[in-house]
């Protein structure tokens, strides 16, 4: 049976009057974020690394009718990332929402992960997320008395083999929303962060049919995750249904997390 292609249940008005700051909205969970914000009525800046999907995610949202700034930036630099915000707010006045969607890792045994691997994984998904949103946060959020910050995480959450660079850092975001909720609830700022499980993006069919069918096959709802089922998640905690929610995980990712990896562990050798 075919799948019901994903509608959207948001009013279209849901998040009028709101900008939101998107990193990795080119492409997979960043671009359907910044997608279903900008069709629920907020205007939207993305960024990021690769100009040619960028802009395809900006002429295809500005021909629906919709605000969008695109600036090509490099997260992990943080003169970029200044510039970024600096563009976004001469443009948009504010940043109400960021979305820290960019992120990226490597599948390998945890002792093939080199010191250089382990630091190139945790300065994409940890560092360059918390200059950004301290930049952000400081810029706007803290002087304007109002936010979301929402983090990017992984399900199931727990140690996964082959991934333990990346799913320590995603981790971290975990802790870090719990930590600025509290701290940053006196500002008016919500942090949230969404652990998605395995969702078929351009980034997850990279590692490969047998990967993409081993995922589906931990999957209790028995089938990949959508990158607009996220965006609707990230879009509703954006607005006003989600403005009692802050300090947490949602995890979006089809029943993995509760089941867990229902995969057998290797062999001991020797």
């Amino acid at each position: 049976m075919a799948e019901t292609p994903f509608r959207s249940p948001l009013a279209p008005d849901a998040n009028a009057g709101l900008v939101a700051l998107v990193t990795g909205g080119g492409t997979g969970i960043g671009r359907a974020a910044a997608a279903e914000l900008a069709r629920t009525g907020a205007t939207v800046a993305i960024c990021g690394r690769r100009a040619e999907p960028l802009e395809a995610t900006r002429a295809a949202l500005e021909a629906e009718g919709h605000e969008v700034l695109a600036v090509p930036t490099d997260v992990r630099e943080p003169e970029q990332v200044a510039g970024l915000v600096d563009v976004t707010l001469e443009r948009f006045g504010r940043i109400d929402v960021l979305v820290n969607g960019a992120g990226g890792q490597f599948i390998a045994p945890a002792e093939a992960i080199s010191l250089k691997g382990w630091r190139a994984v945790h300065r994409l998904n940890v560092d360059a997320v918390w200059d950004l949103t301290r930049t952000a946060a400081e810029r706007s959020m803290i002087p304007n008395r109002r936010g979301l910050v929402v983090f990017i995480g992984f399900s199931p959450r727990r140690g996964m083999p082959t991934m333990v660079h990346s799913s320590s850092a995603r981790a971290a975001m975990e802790n870090l929303a719990g930590g600025l909720a509290i701290e940053w609830s006196k500002y008016r700022i919500r942090a949230v962060c969404v652990a998605c499980g395995a969702i078929d993006t351009e980034g997850f069919r990279t590692y490969g049919e047998a990967i993409m069918d081993e995922a589906r096959r931990t999957v209790p709802m028995g089938r990949l995750g959508l990158a607009e089922e996220v965006g609707a998640v990230i879009a509703f905690l954006a607005s006003p249904g989600g403005a009692y929610i802050t300090g947490t995980t949602v995890v979006v990712d089809g029943g993995v997390d509760a089941w867990g990896l229902a995969m057998y562990p290797p062999a001991p050798e020797g």
